[in-house]
Order: structure tokens, then sequence, then C-alpha cells
């Protein structure tokens, strides 16, 4: 790389840092953060979101039931029924069905079909306990400021893979010399120490950083990344689902879950939209044993508010690219996909543009001083 060529990188790298390595740094400490939400919602609200009773799960229509007389005119969107991450059902209300701006949720006890409290769900900024989670949540998706901050989230994303490929490029040694490029001098203190602190951060992190930034930029923009995919349809069946026949009346949630239970044996519910959250069929999400590494397969179901007949189906280890690509998306953003594992990688890779930062703040202070006292000696 030529001297002039170098310098221009260099400067890319240094301002994409100075100006957005604020925003960088927000993103990835929230984000690490957020690996971890459903236990650290857990530890700070115990009364909320730990199971009251012992005894076995009530009917879904119970549960819907007792939130009912809290939503006091909201519309009762969907429930996410229990799970090991959170072992009380969330039941979300929005103003409408056509207005989900906000969202609020109730949190009931699977044995008795108790609530155990209400709190507004993202988008909120609330700085209590009761929702914290939700609140770095908001931090992290949006920056708190609506749709707007979304799409400079996903801007961000942009400019760290940018910054991210920079950096690369300016730490890829020259003459092989590989041994000094991966190791930390033992004996570098100060300036040396730091230039080797931020080189080594982000060599050895480039690839989690990069995974991050990218999922999240498809996150964002779900529309303008799928439209390099061909257009799609959900079809009115899929490969490997068991026959199930039609309930021949409206559906009870229950009789709702129970049909995509059937139709996926061995599966767990993950969500449960009630007609008119989604078009006017019953929308549900399941998780499959296998297909996106730990964190297993995804499947949708439409099914007929007026008969329970199975309308339309996804899968995402028997869909298209497109369903198969957006399917992968958040297991790799949070590190589900890879287990315990993974999540503590993500967890670490949120907390490398700190470092980045501050490392990179100290040799351009250190070299910004150098300069100015060098002209002052030119100029004395």
């Amino acid at each position: 790389m030529t001297g002039t060529l170098r310098h221009y990188w260099v400067t890319l790298h240094r301002w994409l840092g100075l100006t957005v390595g604020v925003l960088f740094c927000i993103a990835g400490l929230s984000g690490s953060v957020l690996v971890y939400y459903p236990e650290i919602d857990r530890s700070v609200n115990p009364e909320l979101v730990t199971p009251q009773s012992a005894a076995l799960a009530r009917p879904m229509v119970e549960v819907l039931a007792a939130a009912g007389p809290i939503a006091r005119g909201r519309f009762v969107h969907s429930v996410f029924p229990a799970d090991k991450a959170f072992p009380v059902h969330r039941v979300w209300l929005t103003p409408s069905a056509a207005d989900q701006s906000r969202m609020w949720e109730v949190l009931v006890d699977p044995g008795s079909a108790r609530v155990l409290g209400e709190r507004q769900a993202v988008p909120t900024f609330e700085l209590d306990r009761r929702n914290l989670v939700n609140t770095v949540y908001t931090l992290h998706f949006n920056l708190f400021a609506g749709p707007i901050g979304q799409t400079v989230v996903g801007l961000v994303g942009v400019v760290l893979l940018v910054s991210v490929t920079s950096g690369l490029v300016l730490w890829w040694p020259r003459g092989r010399k590989w041994r000094q490029a991966l190791t930390l001098k033992p004996a570098a203190r100060g300036h040396r120490r730091n230039v080797d602190w931020h080189r080594l951060t982000g060599a050895y992190g480039a690839v989690l950083l990069a995974i991050v930034a990218f999922t999240g930029v498809c996150l964002v923009f779900p529309d303008c990344v799928g439209a390099v995919f061909p257009e799609e349809q959900a079809e009115p069946s899929a490969p490997g689902l068991a026959t199930v026949p039609p309930i021949g009346a409206p559906p009870s949630a229950d009789q709702v879950m129970a049909q995509a239970r059937k139709a996926l044996p061995g599966s767990r519910i993950t969500a449960l939209w009630l007609p008119g959250a989604d078009g006017p069929d019953w929308y549900v999400t399941l998780r499959e044993p296998s297909g996106i590494g730990a964190a297993g397969g995804q499947a949708s179901f439409w099914i007929a508010a007026d008969s329970g007949v199975i309308t339309k189906v996804k899968r995402s280890d028997t869909g298209s690219a497109k369903t198969q690509f957006f399917a992968w998306l958040l297991p790799l953003h949070n590190g589900s996909a890879f287990g315990a594992g993974g999540r503590l990688a993500i967890c670490i890779a949120g907390l490398l543009p700190s470092i980045l930062m501050l490392t990179g703040f100290a040799i351009y202070s250190r070299k910004r001083a150098a300069r100015r006292r060098h002209g002052e000696l030119k100029a004395g």
C-alpha cells in the first residue's frame, strides 16, 4: 500500500471513530445487556416474571380472559406463552388493531391465570427496575427517537462495517509479519500499549463485529435487503407437516395452538397473534427442535379464524432462500444460534466498540498533542 493510500484509509478510519464512535458504543453496550435480557429481567423483577403457582398451566383462553379487564379498551394483540427464558405468559396490548405504535405487556401466571402486573413494552423510556430491560431494548432499537432513530441505528451499522473494513486494511501485516501483528508486546507501555490494544481488539473482534453489524442492518432494513431475493409467497402446505383436519367452527386460542402443534409435533409455540393483529387469521410462530443451530428452526402458521383451517405456512428449513436468510438473522445477531457460547461471544462483541473508542481516542489525542508541540517548536 502506498503512503498516500494509507493516509486516506487512516483519515477515514479516524473520523468514522471520532464522529460515530459514541453511537457504536451505545449500540454495543446495550446489545451486550440484551443478550441476557431474560436473565436480567428475572433477577430484577422476580415478582413479575417468576411463576407464583406450581399448578399445571391453565388454558390459554383463561389467560386471555384474565388480561381482558386490564386492557381497558385496548386491543389484545398477541400472547407469548411461558417458556424457559420467560416462565410467565406475556399478553401484549396495542391501542387498537390498526394502531401498533405503542405496546403494553400483561404478565400472567401460567398455573393460576392470575395477572402479576402490567408494564409498557417496547418502545418505552422508564428508568425504574420494572421496565429497565425494555428501556435498554428501546435504546438499542431506536435511540428513543422513533422511526428516525431506528434508521439512524441501521446507518450506524453500515458505518461500523466500513470502520471494521478500514481497520482491517490498516492492520493487515506488511511483509507477512503475522506473529507481530497478532501478539501484544509484553514490554509495551503508554502509547505503544494503546496502539497494540486497539490493533488487536479490532483484529480479533472483526468477524464478530461484522456479523453483529451486518445482521443488525438487515433487521433494520428488511425491505431493502429482501429486494435482493425473488418475490415469494407463503404456501398452503410445506414438506414435513402432519395432516391436520379443520376444526369446522371458529377455534379458541387453545384449539389454534393445538392445530399448530399437531402439524409440527415436537415444536414449541413462541407467539400467538389474535385475529386482527396480522390480518383476519390467527398467526402462530413455533420453534422446531432443529434447523438454526442451537436456536432451532422457525415456522409460521396462518389459521383461519372461522374454521381452524391452516391457510398458509412458512418454515425456515424448507422455505425459500429469503425465508432461510431472514430466519438466521436474529439468532446470529444475539448469538442464540450457537447456544451459550454464542451468546457470550456476542456479549463480548458488544464491549469491543468501547475498548476501540477509548484506545483510539487516546492514540488520536497523543498524536494531536505531538503535532501541536511540533508546530510550536517550528513557530518558535
